[in-house]
């Protein structure tokens, strides 16, 4: 029995059942941008918060931690995966990530990382992309199955000075 590689790259098809396993939405891991040339020194601070952003993020990727990827969310976030509707307001989006648990029983993240390609800070709004890689093992599959795609994060800080994820959107790699 093989998998089928869906568009989106959190998400394995298995044909014979018609299972669906999403992984985590934090499948990334905070790695430095290529440069920090040209930001100004609150916006080199803005960057260091986003780096530990980016920590709590793959953390809760790495354990499958849906309840902490939550909180990393604004009331208003939207999260744009291939394959589904929009998922608008906080409210959805942990309705999501709470189906995720079922949906995932048996399933083990071995590896999540994203390679940032770039990150920008600017005032109290973020952005960034990078490509990311995770390989996930599937119960009674011979082998574990790596996806790749592209991510990109706008983030907004918060009244309490924490960034909170306002927009997220993954695809599929060339």
């Amino acid at each position: 029995m093989s998998l089928r590689k869906a568009s989106d790259p959190r998400i394995l098809r298995v044909p014979e059942s018609g299972a669906t396993f999403f992984a985590s939405s934090a499948f990334a891991q905070c790695r430095p941008s290529g440069s920090d040339r040209g930001q100004s020194g609150s916006n080199l601070e803005g960057k260091k918060e986003i780096d530990e952003f980016n920590r709590a993020f793959v953390d809760a990727c790495r354990s499958m931690n849906h309840p902490a990827a939550a909180q990393l969310w604004a009331d208003d976030g939207v999260d744009l995966l291939p394959g589904i509707e929009p998922l608008v307001g906080k409210p959805q989006i942990l309705r999501w990530l709470a189906g995720l648990n079922e949906k995932m029983q048996g399933v083990k993240v071995l590896q999540c990382d994203v390679d940032w390609r770039q990150t920008r800070v600017a005032g109290d709004i973020a952005y960034e992309w990078g490509v990311n890689t995770q390989t996930v093992s599937v119960p009674d599959r011979p082998e574990a199955v790596t996806n790749k795609g592209k991510i990109s994060l706008i983030l907004r800080k918060q009244s309490d000075g924490s960034w909170k994820l306002a927009l997220e959107s993954w695809n599929g790699a060339p």
